[in-house]
Formats: C-alpha cells, sequence, structure tokens
C-alpha cells in the first residue's frame, strides 16, 4: 500500500492505493478516499498517543488487505503531529526487508526502466556524469521491483521535494540524458554552457519518446496527451535555469581549457566517405543534408550506438566526431 497525490482543480486529493500484478505488469488501484486532509482520520486521545480511525482499517480488509499501525504509519507519517513525530521518528518502526528484495539481484535490474535507474542514481548520489550507471550496485535499484508505475511515480513525486530550485533544470538534463547529444569538452557536467534552442529541441524529442513508450507505462490508462506524471519535467526544464558560470568564470573556464579542443583519435580521422558508412547513406545524400535533417539522423545513430543503449563504444565516438565534422560544414 502506498499515500497517492492527485491535483484536482488545483487542489490536493490523497488516496490509499496498491499494487497489484495483473497480465504480466503491475498496476494500481485506489483502497480508500483520504480527501484533501488525511489528518482528519488521526485521532489523538491524550499525551503523545494517537490511532487512526477504525473505518481506515475496515475498509482495507474489506479489499483483501490486513493491515498494522507500521504500514498506516507510513501512509500517514506526514500528516501526523510533528511533536509525535519528533518522538517516534528515532525508533525502527519499519518491518524487517523481505526475501525478495534482499535477494535482489543483477539479471532482476534488467526488468527496471533505464529512465528510472537515472532518477534514483541522481537522487541517491547527485550523480550528474552516468556514463557508468550499468556498475551501480543492483540493491540501488530494488525500490523499484512489484511496484505498479503509478506507485513507482508516487515515490518519486515525494522524492524529488528535496531538489533545490536550483537543481532541478539540471535533475531533468541527466535522467533525460540530454549530455548524450553533445561532445564538446564539459557537456555533460556543465548543461548550462549548452545551446539552448537546440537543448529544448532535443528535451521535446525525448519526453515525447518516453511518454509513447508503452514498456514505460505498462499497466496505466494511454492517452493522447502528455502523460500526467511527466508535466512536472516539462515545468522543471522551461520554469528554471541551467546553473551558469558568471562572466568572470566562464572567461577562466576557456582560458583554461583552449588547448583542450576536442580532437578525434587516429581511429575517428576517417576520410569523410566513410561518413556514409557510418550514417548507412551515400555520401553526396550526406552532404546535401540540411542541419535538421542531419541532426535527426545523428539522434538514431545516437540512440543505436550508445553505451548505456547496449551499443558500441567506438562506433558511438566515431559517429559523433564525424557529425561534428558535418554540422561545422552547414551553414543552413
Amino acid at each position: 500500500m502506498y499515500l497517492a497525490r492527485k491535483t484536482i482543480d488545483h487542489k490536493t486529493r490523497y488516496y490509499i492505493r496498491a499494487s497489484y500484478a495483473k497480465d504480466s505488469c503491475y498496476k494500481s488501484r485506489d483502497l480508500f478516499d483520504l480527501g484533501s486532509d488525511p489528518s482528519q482520520y488521526i485521532i489523538y486521545p491524550g499525551g503523545h498517543g494517537y490511532y487512526y480511525d477504525d473505518i481506515i482499517e475496515e475498509t482495507l480488509v474489506s479489499h483483501g488487505f490486513e493491515t498494522s499501525q507500521e504500514d498506516l504509519d507510513k501512509i500517514f507519517w506526514e500528516f501526523l503531529d510533528p511533536e509525535i513525530r519528533r518522538v517516534i521518528e528515532g525508533f525502527d518502526r519499519t518491518s524487517p526487508k523481505s526475501a525478495k528484495t534482499c535477494d535482489f539481484r543483477a539479471e532482476a535490474v534488467q526488468a527496471v526502466h533505464l529512465f528510472d535507474k537515472r532518477r534514483i542514481l541522481y537522487l541517491k548520489s547527485g550523480q550528474t556524469e552516468q556514463l557508468h550507471i550499468h556498475r551501480a550496485s543492483p540493491r540501488l535499484f530494488a525500490a523499484c521491483h512489484d511496484k505498479s508505475r503509478d506507485e513507482l511515480e508516487q515515490t518519486f513525486l515525494v522524492q524529488e521535494r528535496i531538489l533545490s530550485f536550483r537543481e532541478r533544470a539540471t535533475y531533468v538534463y541527466v535522467i533525460f540524458d540530454l549530455q548524450r547529444f553533445f561532445s564538446e569538452p564539459g557537456a555533460r557536467k556543465r548543461p548550462g554552457r549548452r545551446n539552448l534552442a537546440t537543448l529544448d529541441e532535443y528535451f521535446i524529442d525525448e519526453i515525447c519518446r518516453l511518454n509513447d513508450d508503452s514498456r514505460f507505462w505498462a499497466g496505466m490508462p494511454t492517452t493522447d496527451r502528455l502523460q500526467e506524471y511527466l508535466i512536472r519535467y516539462a515545468i522543471m526544464f522551461f520554469d528554471f535555469e541551467l546553473p551558469r558560470r558568471s562572466p568572470m568564470q566562464e572567461a577562466m573556464w576557456e582560458f583554461m581549457n583552449r588547448h583542450r579542443r576536442h580532437r578525434p583519435p587516429p581511429k575517428v580521422q576517417a576520410k569523410m566517405e566513410d561518413a556514409g558508412r557510418l550514417f548507412g547513406v551515400a555520401w553526396k545524400e550526406l552532404k546535401a543534408m540540411n542541419r535538421e535533417a542531419l541532426t535527426r539522423l545523428y539522434r538514431r545513430l545516437a540512440l543505436k550506438y550508445h553505451p548505456d543503449c547496449g551499443g558500441d563504444p567506438e562506433t558511438f565516438i566515431q559517429v559523433t566526431a564525424l557529425y561534428e565534422v558535418l554540422m561545422n560544414r552547414k551553414t543552413h
């Protein structure tokens, strides 16, 4: 069971929901409507004592869910009296880890969507460089096991509260892996230096691709609009600025890195005719493409060859280097 939030007419309404397995995926269902003020179901008889309205337990039992004080504490925690939270938060009131969670192994990680992995890694460690996410401990992603998409998104809604205003745009930049579209020095760690118009295009493409990913949304109703759970990322991206250096910091960065301009290693300094082979089109056709068409072709190849997607790293480096050479030669 978990606490779910839903905004209706600019007001937040709360529900107790549960995930359940059906049709080879996990779905969710409402168990109890807590209304706009879940604290109304918490009763304080005096002192530091408290209990939950009997109607909660009775309704959950009618749905086939036996519950305990600890289970309800997890759901109502943020609505408990602050003084009572202070008194009891020093006690470990959680139940022991299940054997399934403890046995969560590397093969189970394959079932966790890459977008979930990126979000978890950033929220747990603040890492903006996630090239080696495949090396992360499987236990890091165990919380995604046996949960519906709705429960996972509700969990991320709560966890993302730790993000400061300055972090939000960077968070979106990282979890949508927008840095893979830029190969110049510092692209993965300094998103504020990216061309914003181009970055906007990449983000829109990526969020639409995730919106259409049936594997990601398994168990949830389909829609011809942007999924409700993705709207917050569009707001984070467009309403918050990526971190930028001051003019003095930028000047110092340029001075220190003037000699570090990207130069493809000998193995990628192939003749431009080889670009046709790598890009899968005739060289003359590649040469005649405008910048927009070339960028669309590169994005498809980047997804195919990116190491995080199981591609060949060397080929990815070659494609990226040749793409930059071609883009520099085009003026329209």
